[in-house]
């Protein structure tokens, strides 16, 4: 891979410093050392015309997941764009799903969905929708925020405070879930507003964005207010759609971005598949010789389980910080059981003296759940609001049943594949399974697309910095000359743009080198400052 070119007095330090920095988020990313490896010399247009869009058949058709979306989209966006967005993935059964549910205002997934746009506009001249199907069983206060907004041009330009958070949920509230969490009301909005003007006089707030951020809340906020959302995940996807029309106004790109709440859809189409015995989720969860080899399979996978911890929970007193601490990132079985204040709670699938099996889970205040795990109990829960699905159910659902093509983050390109070996594996044991395990191995997974920005802001004279919905919306919007200048950039030279934000995601915080964010910043601006759109 060629180094990133620069100004003629450029020197080699420069660019040896760099890729110091590449080669700390290679080693915690075999999947961007892959795409840089492959393709960092690759300009974005070239990228776009050669992209293998994941394109394939499951063992299930894909009839009915068109109609769960059409159903889901229709009371929230209208007849309209429900139809297109249908449409559209019938045509092309593909969608985003490296993002996180909320309203996005993060950097990174807000113009990894620009880039997928242009993949599906090159891809497809009659495309009319962006489908984006987000992960929404995440905390208001993960890296994304969706408690809130995110500004990165900041009036102070310390690149160790950016992006500044704005939250408008409450702090009581931030360690909710958005597919648990009621919509913003009205005294939230107002409370912003307020406080949006406060930090403008007090100076921390420059006019040009307060003055953005204002008027956001007043209209696109407000609106939904009124119109009376019962959930933020519904809200969410009305307000994604506004912002991005803000965003493309002037780029003739007349696409509408689509949002779906993930665990959403995929529990509509569990309600028919859990009825189904022939469907591949039925048989890998009540099939009982299926269902042991594959907790076992995939026990410690990432994004599935871990077998030890979730006993663990069991046992110990999970109100205790250090409990909590050494029994986190536990995943649970194919489900999270909801419980107290809308709290997910880690499942274990036990079987009892009577041989019937069941999902025992214990939330942090000692209370035990219990929900017999057969196919009526489990519908019944979903229909009710006791249980969600877990990742690896739903992509277990629309991907590897049915061959919907996911693409996601350096984070799903590792785990889906993973998820899809372990069924292959305990399939491939049972001869009458044959067909499924040769049909499920054909799905197309590890798609990537993440981890690369290509718009950026100043701050100060010698630092650039991503750029996110705020401040392009600020500048008017996404024009026709900034198109073409992204699809001149290289793929490495958009993982460089973004690294202010991949290392913090996928970096531990022990092996971040003193003062990344300023390095990275500079690095931005000394090789990216003539070639990257700037707002």
């Amino acid at each position: 891979m060629k180094p990133i070119s620069s100004h003629p007095k450029q020197d080699n330090s420069l660019q040896a410093l760099t890729n110091v920095y590449f080669d700390l988020v290679c080693k915690h990313s075999s999947i961007i050392k892959k795409a840089l490896a492959e393709h960092g010399d690759a300009t974005i247009a070239e990228y776009i015309a050669h992209y293998p869009l994941p394109m394939g058949n499951g063992c299930q058709e894909k009839d009915d997941f068109y109609e769960v979306v059409y159903d889901y989209l229709l009371p929230i966006h209208g007849e309209s764009i429900a139809r297109r967005t249908v449409m559209d993935l019938s045509r092309t059964p593909v969608a985003l799903t490296a993002n996180h549910h909320g309203v996005d205002f993060f950097a990174q997934s807000v113009q990894g969905t620009f880039l997928f746009s242009l993949i599906l506009s090159f891809m497809n001249p009659t495309q009319s929708t962006i489908p984006v199907i987000a992960c929404a069983n995440v905390p208001l206060n993960n890296l994304t925020f969706p408690r809130g907004m995110l500004l990165y041009h900041t009036a102070k330009n310390d690149c160790a405070g950016m992006p500044q958070k704005m939250p408008l949920f409450s702090d009581k509230l931030k360690t909710s879930y958005v597919s648990l969490v009621g919509p913003i009301d009205r005294d939230q909005v107002k409370r912003a507003i307020d406080r949006t003007g406060k930090l403008i006089i007090q100076g921390e707030l420059l006019p040009e964005y307060g003055n953005v951020l204002r008027d956001i809340l007043e209209t696109d906020y407000a609106q939904t207010v009124s119109q009376g959302w019962q959930s933020y995940s519904e809200q969410s996807v009305v307000l994604n759609h506004r912002l991005w029309k803000r965003m493309v106004a002037n780029s003739d790109m007349p696409l509408d971005l689509v949002y779906m709440d993930l665990e959403a859809i995929v529990s509509r189409l569990l309600i028919k598949d859990l009825a189904d015995a022939s469907s591949l989720i039925h048989r890998l969860m009540f099939d009982p010789d299926i269902a042991g080899d594959l907790i076992s399979d995939l026990d410690g996978a990432p994004a599935c389980w871990q077998g030890k911890k979730l006993d663990l929970r069991l046992m110990e007193d999970c109100s205790n910080n250090g409990v909590k601490k050494s029994l986190g990132n536990c995943g649970t079985h194919f489900f999270w059981g909801v419980g107290l204040k809308n709290k997910l709670i880690p499942m274990v699938l036990e079987s009892r003296s009577s041989g019937q099996l069941r999902l025992k889970g214990k939330d942090e205040h000692g209370k035990i759940y219990t929900l017999p795990f057969a196919p009526l109990s489990v519908i019944d829960a979903l229909k009710n609001g006791g249980l969600l699905p877990s990742l690896f159910t739903c992509y277990t659902s629309i991907s590897l049943a049915r061959g919907i093509g996911c693409i996601g983050g350096y984070y799903q390109s590792e785990y889906l594949p993973r998820m899809q070996q372990g069924i292959i594996n305990v399939l491939a044991k049972h001869a009458s399974m044959k067909e499924i395990c040769s049909q499920t191995e054909k799905v197309p997974t590890g798609c990537y697309l993440s981890g690369m920005q290509a718009v950026m802001t100043k701050a100060g004279e010698d630092y650039l910095i991503p750029a996110g919905p705020i401040e392009i919306i600020a500048r008017g919007g996404l024009n026709k000359e900034d198109i073409s200048k992204i699809k001149q950039l290289t793929i490495k030279e958009a993982h460089l743009a973004s690294l202010f934000e991949t290392i913090p995601d996928i970096v531990p915080f022990p092996d971040r080198y003193s003062k990344w964010s300023r390095d990275v910043s500079m690095f931005c601006h000394a090789l990216l400052r003539d070639k990257i759109p700037l707002v």
